[in-house]
């Protein structure tokens, strides 16, 4: 068995799948139930596992099993997924401390930075061909106007 039968849908692919889901409805639970602590431990383990999936597509890059763009990919989407729950995690602190607006202004770069590195690494992984540039064309648009109604709502 392949270490990358755990990514591309072998053995373990269905019980990732189903541990996803288990800690989707879990957390859905527990943030309409109003039970904080079961939220902060399925955060907890969610982060654990998405932690554990880096480290195994770094290793199956390095075993010459998975590409360098795919793991690339994952870890620019770990570190923006750890920055936005830091943001969230100060929001009342910098918020004082800078302002609502620069606070805003800090959460929509960081939402920025992390669009145009994962656009980037979808034209490196094409190899800059047309299809690529169409794809990140309309990736670009689609996670900029998702972006902006999400930032908008927050507000």
């Amino acid at each position: 068995m392949f270490l990358t039968d755990f990514i591309s849908g072998g053995s373990w692919f269905l019980p990732l799948i189903i541990v996803c889901l288990v800690f989707g409805i879990v957390a859905t639970y527990a943030k309409k139930t109003g039970k904080t602590k079961l939220g902060k431990i399925v955060d907890s383990f969610a982060y654990l596992l998405m932690l554990v999936m880096l480290i195994i597509s770094w290793i199956l890059y390095f075993r010459g099993e998975y590409n360098f763009i795919s793991s690339a990919i994952w870890t620019v989407v770990v570190i923006y997924l750890i920055a936005s729950q830091l943001l969230k995690q100060f929001d009342d602190r910098w918020k004082e401390k800078y302002g609502v607006a620069i606070f805003h202004r800090i959460n929509m770069a960081t939402t920025g930075v992390y669009i145009l590195l994962v656009a980037l690494l979808i034209l490196m992984g094409s190899h800059f061909t047309t299809m690529g540039w169409l794809i990140t064309g309309i990736f670009l648009v689609i996670a900029a106007g998702v972006s902006y109604i999400f930032q908008k709502s927050e507000q």
